[in-house]
């Protein structure tokens, strides 16, 4: 095979696998992680701590839990959407990521301290969030249904969104130390909120988060906060697929 027959080969398995990443995104909706931390009990710890505060302790605790828990993983969210909002007169709670990662906890090259790597690969937008703010006018009929149209995404409002996720394919490729920045979380916020107008209500917050308003979001309503925090949850199934995606078109360019 010559290399012009090559590369136009090179070009359809990318695409391809660029539409099946895609797909992925947009089927799979309803993984838990439009709460990951509000009202869990004892027995499902969100194990929270503020990125600054992630000590060698934290550390030997969440592995502890995630050696008899081997379904959750723990992630670091980049950006924060928390509180309520009212639908059909009845309060639903979010205390979300608005951008996520898989973090691994490893041993440090001593094999003596743990230490935490975050697998900025597998960034992502978190779409329960952002369908359940989009479809809080719908029927519950409609919410079972699976699919960006159903949750309220127009063309316009999908473009905004694709927008972003090519942002963050960008910064993956070139600029990965970007991803885990405040900034980033910050920008991405106010793109969808100045364009999806669903998002007009979730107030910006000027202050920051502590683990005091977890119990108080009931009081308080959609508001973003400008906060970088692990956590443990679920794997959600498409994520694995996602980033596995996005790793073989890395490696077939």
């Amino acid at each position: 095979m010559d290399s012009k027959h090559s590369e136009e080969s090179s070009k359809t398995v990318q695409a391809y696998l660029s539409y099946l990443q895609e797909m992925s995104r947009k089927i799979s909706l309803r993984t838990g992680m439009e709460n990951t931390f509000y009202g869990k009990t004892k027995k499902n710890s969100h194990c929270y701590r503020p990125f600054e505060d992630a000590d060698a302790q934290y550390l030997r605790d969440v592995r502890s839990l995630l050696e008899k828990e081997s379904d959750r993983q723990l992630f670091l969210g980049n950006g924060l959407i928390a509180g309520f909002f009212k639908k059909k007169q009845v309060k639903k709670y979010v205390a979300a990521p608005l951008i996520y990662f898989l973090v691994k906890i490893d041993l440090d090259e001593n094999g003596r301290s743990l230490i935490y790597h975050i697998e900025k690969d597998s960034v992502s937008l978190n779409y329960d969030l952002i369908t359940l703010v989009l479809e809080q006018d719908l029927d519950e009929d409609d919410d079972e249904r699976t699919g960006f149209q159903s949750a309220g995404v127009d063309t316009n409002k999908l473009e905004v969104l694709e927008d972003i996720e090519n942002s963050l394919e960008h910064l993956v490729k070139h600029e990965s130390e970007k991803l885990t920045s405040n900034s980033l979380a910050t920008q991405t916020f106010q793109k969808i909120h100045g364009k999806i107008p669903e998002f007009k209500q979730v107030e910006f917050s000027r202050e920051g988060f502590t683990d005091q308003k977890i119990e108080n979001l009931g009081s308080t309503e959609l508001t973003f906060y400008n906060h970088r925090f692990f956590y443990v949850a679920s794997l959600p199934g498409q994520l694995s697929t996602y980033t596995a995606l996005r790793k073989l078109i890395l490696e077939v360019k």
